[in-house]
């Protein structure tokens, strides 16, 4: 009998344009011929249309639950917000528990009778923390309350940071009753295995390496633009917005000083009015916005650049960039969980001063910079594949199910026994 899944997502996977999206498309859809998939997720009725139908072409049967999400900063988003901190949910887990979502849960893993709850996120496994099923899994792409934690920590405005001391407090309660009450939590990296295994005193964990598709990401052969620095990444994602405000008011004018041909695209969707005002003010720099296609972006750049200072879990951004064979300049923490080589894979700096002589020195240094990104190239389409990740997830699932079913043919013999005895 195949493994039998209900997959639960906060949104449908197309189009993958977050690395969240990309993980979870590139794991599941290879996954969706192996094991018998049902999906269930929420989704704005007009704008997923489309993206409705091509999840029901995915998966053995999709089960769309409509919703309407509230915007960022509109009236309705902080009035939701300061009611959540009556709750015992934080903000951006309270926002997806519909009690419709619940229902259709409850009622799939009924008719399908379902081996496994797979949740992609924390967000769903709070939001389904209290739906029975026979084993219940968490792919942890986060630690999510460190991501908050490090927000808070380098928050300065005192009202901000009080309100971000509670979110991420209540975060780590929730995430810590989550990975203790499910049966098995799946993180993207073996730190974070580590952090979650420690701080919530859990053995049940197991880490998925991080991948790329080397067919859709590979050398193209365009010519590189002399001087251009690229970033990719959702910029309505706060660490990538903080990331970049910190990058062009601290670090690009140094880079500027040692290397005038220096330019900069930031490529990504609904980037801030506070980084287009930044960007405004320097000639050199170009916002992107939503493209539909990365890689000519990522061709002609001369380096790649990921300067988070807050966040969590891998950046796939970093692998694509390395399959198509450019170097890549990051922060250590944007670079955490990614089993690279510094130095000779990828650079790394924490400073504005050392990560802008780090990109000025590649600038300057073609032998450098190709040999840095030989490297990365080298080790990325020889590790990390997306076939060896969904294989290391069929594993887990599949060990995780059996143990579901052996615990259902153990009820059962229970129930006989009972039988017998009356």
């Amino acid at each position: 009998m195949p493994l039998k899944v209900l997959l639960a997502l906060g949104r449908p996977l197309f189009p993958a344009n977050t690395g969240g999206q990309i993980r979870s498309l590139n794991i599941f859809s290879r996954l969706a011929g192996r094991m018998e998939i049902h999906c269930l997720s929420l989704a704005q009725r007009h704008r997923d249309a489309e993206h409705v139908a091509q999840m029901a072409g995915l998966f053995a049967s999709y089960t769309p639950v409509y919703w309407q999400e509230t915007p960022k900063f509109s009236p309705r988003f902080y009035a939701e917000f300061l009611a959540s901190r009556f709750g015992a949910m934080p903000y951006f887990l309270a926002k997806y528990c519909h009690p419709e979502l619940v229902q259709a849960a409850r009622g799939l893993l009924a008719r399908l009778r379902a081996d496994l709850l797979l949740c992609d996120f924390l967000h769903l496994a709070a939001a389904l923390k209290d739906v029975r099923a026979p084993r219940r899994a968490v792919f942890q792409h986060n630690v999510e309350y460190v991501i908050r934690k490090r927000h808070w920590e380098m928050e300065t405005h005192p009202l901000k940071k009080w309100l971000l001391r509670a979110e991420w407090e209540k975060a780590r309660a929730v995430e810590a009753e989550i990975c203790r009450t499910f049966d098995h939590v799946i993180t993207v990296s073996e730190a974070d295995r580590q952090q979650i295994a420690r701080e919530f005193s859990v053995t049940h964990v197991s880490d998925l390496p991080t991948g790329v598709d080397t067919e859709y990401f590979c050398p193209s052969g365009a010519l590189q633009r002399p001087g251009n620095l690229v970033f990719v990444g959702s910029m309505d994602w706060h660490p990538n917005e903080d990331g970049m405000a910190w990058f062009l008011s601290q670090v690009y004018p140094l880079i500027r000083r040692h290397s005038p041909q220096a330019s900069l695209t930031i490529v990504g969707r609904s980037p801030s009015q506070r980084l287009r005002a930044l960007a405004a003010a320097d000639a050199t720099v170009e916002i992107a916005g939503t493209v539909d296609d990365v890689r000519p972006y990522l061709a002609r750049a001369e380096t790649v650049i990921v300067p988070l200072r807050i966040g969590g879990g891998t950046r796939i951004k970093i692998y694509e960039a390395m399959a198509m064979d450019r170097p890549v300049v990051s922060t250590t923490l944007g670079a955490e969980g990614l089993p690279l080589d510094a130095g000779r894979e990828i650079a790394l700096a924490d400073s504005a001063q050392d990560f802008a002589g780090s990109v000025s020195a590649l600038l300057a240094d073609p032998a450098r910079r190709s040999a840095l990104a030989r490297a990365g190239f080298d080790r990325v389409t020889r590790d990390f594949n997306w076939d060896r990740v969904a294989s290391r997830m069929e594993e887990i699932l599949r060990s995780t199910g059996v143990a579901a079913s052996a615990a259902t043919a153990a009820q059962a013999l229970d129930a006989q026994a009972a039988q017998v005895v009356k």
